[in-house]
């Protein structure tokens, strides 16, 4: 293992200089890794001051709700419950990000990985090689996501909840929890390569005979339909009980709101691979082996739209929040948190957004580098290079179309229990299309950004054993 550790930062070194896209790989993933830490830590420290705020008031804040001071308690309370609905909503996603950069990185070194399985390197050896490799890429990500959120909590102050601005160092993590989370990202990273590297560690012919994954079974149908009766069942008891919530009862429903969450990610590369099946029939160049790459890697086509699809849940989800000045009547706590709530819907899907563009960007990437071969014999038999920038519209497009079409009613589905609560809002719409229309712009927008990466492939030659 020590010789195999010792050969790793040499391979890395090595890949940097080389001109199969390597070097951007490398990058891609230290930038998801920073984009994933920053925004877990963003999102964790907004949660834990709305905890804060609750359990120690501030007289300032307590004058500003203009509310009996028994009442100021549970009103906070609510608070702290909303951010754990949105950290359920987004822990996924940001959490991914940080997995499919890890994935990144075992993609971009799993041929040379694999031919040092044959010159006789154990599977531990290799698999350990790659997870030291990761675990650095996401140590530097992390310490740089952890400066970029220290220096942006000074613009938190243009951010106003509960009737005033977030102070400074209200949203500053104790260290305990700090390390924490960064200890999760880590850990995420070194999981998500092990698991990225079984077809290395198992068969070094695995990477050279580029074999189909294995089509994906319909038990994840099952799990997500058990998810949803669960989530209905659920909703059920917690509409009788609209009277007496308290802050156990909202846990309960933010796990089961992540739970559904998580099905709808494990149910969704499924539906891609049987919806593009019929795509395929086609005499369109770029739709059909669009459409090819999709039924053999379903579930690289999910992640790079899995964090749109999630925002369409979050603004179906929120068209039910009340805005209107009618049904909220003149109390200044209920206009509070009203604003409050459009400010966090914003946060919310504004932190979606970045995930899923970012999301796009590295998944695309990785497919750029890792079809190269195929791109150049496409464009050595003379197809136009225009076809690969058509390719990855399709790519993209289609699961995004698909997955926003359902995710959207998910997203309602979740919504029903706060139906009771509040009634149906047609500004909810707006936020919904504007959603809708700014993934698919960031989506579109992150694919294109791929053209660079695909001339560089294109126009080095190298030999195929290189």
């Amino acid at each position: 293992m020590n010789a195999a550790l010792d050969l790793a930062p040499r391979l890395a070194l090595e890949r940097l200089r080389g001109a199969r896209g390597g070097a951007t790989l490398d990058l891609l993933a230290i930038a998801a890794f920073t984009v994933s830490a920053w925004l877990t830590l963003t999102v964790t420290g907004g949660t834990w001051m709305f905890v804060q705020r609750w359990q120690h008031p501030g007289a300032d804040i307590v004058s500003r709700l203009g509310m009996p001071a028994g009442s100021v308690g549970s009103y906070l309370e609510s608070y702290v419950v909303l951010a754990t609905i949105a950290c359920a909503l987004l822990v996924l996603p940001v959490l991914t990000l940080g997995a499919a950069a890890a994935r990144l990185g075992a993609r971009g070194r799993a041929r040379r990985l694999a031919s040092l399985r044959l010159v006789g390197m154990t599977g531990g050896e290799v698999v350990g090689m790659s997870v030291v490799e990761t675990l650095v890429q996401a140590l530097i990500g992390t310490v740089l996501g952890a400066a970029l959120w220290l220096l942006t909590l000074p613009l938190w102050q243009f951010v106003s909840f509960h009737g005033g601005p977030i102070g400074p160092g209200e949203m500053l993590l104790p260290w305990w929890l700090g390390l924490a989370v960064g200890a999760v990202l880590l850990g995420l990273a070194a999981l998500s390569t092990v698991l990225g590297l079984q077809q290395v560690r198992i068969s070094p012919l695995g990477v050279a005979m580029q074999q189909t994954p294995r089509r994906l079974r319909a038990w994840r149908v099952g799990v997500f339909v058990a998810a949803i009766v669960a989530f209905g069942f659920f909703s059920q008891a917690f509409s009788t009980r609209v009277g007496l919530v308290n802050l156990q009862i909202y846990a309960v429903m933010a796990g089961m709101i992540l739970l559904v969450v998580g099905a709808v990610n494990l149910v969704g590369p499924w539906v891609l691979q049987l919806l593009a099946r019929p795509g395929v029939l086609t005499g369109n160049v770029a739709r059909l082996i669009a459409m090819r790459r999709i039924v053999d890697d379903p579930r690289a086509a999910w992640r790079n739209v899995s964090a749109v699809a999630l925002l369409g849940m979050i603004a179906a989800f929120v068209a039910m929040m009340p805005s209107d000045r009618e049904f909220l009547g003149d109390e200044p706590a209920r206009l509070i948190l009203a604003a409050d709530m459009r400010t966090g819907v914003i946060i919310t899907l504004a932190i979606g957004l970045l995930v899923g563009a970012t999301s796009t960007l590295v998944n695309q990437s990785a497919l750029v580098v890792d079809r190269s071969d195929e791109a150049v014999a496409l464009d050595r038999a003379g197809y136009p290079r225009a076809l690969f920038a058509r390719i990855r519209r399709h790519h993209v497009l289609a699961p995004l179309v698909i997955t926003l079409a359902g995710s959207i009613g998910v997203g309602l589905l979740l919504a029903t229990p706060f139906m009771a609560l509040f009634p149906f809002q047609a500004s909810g719409l707006v936020v919904v299309f504007a959603t809708v229309v700014a993934g698919l712009a960031l989506t579109v927008g992150a694919a294109e950004a791929c053209r660079p990466l695909q001339r560089t492939v294109l126009t080095q030659a190298h030999r195929r054993n290189d």
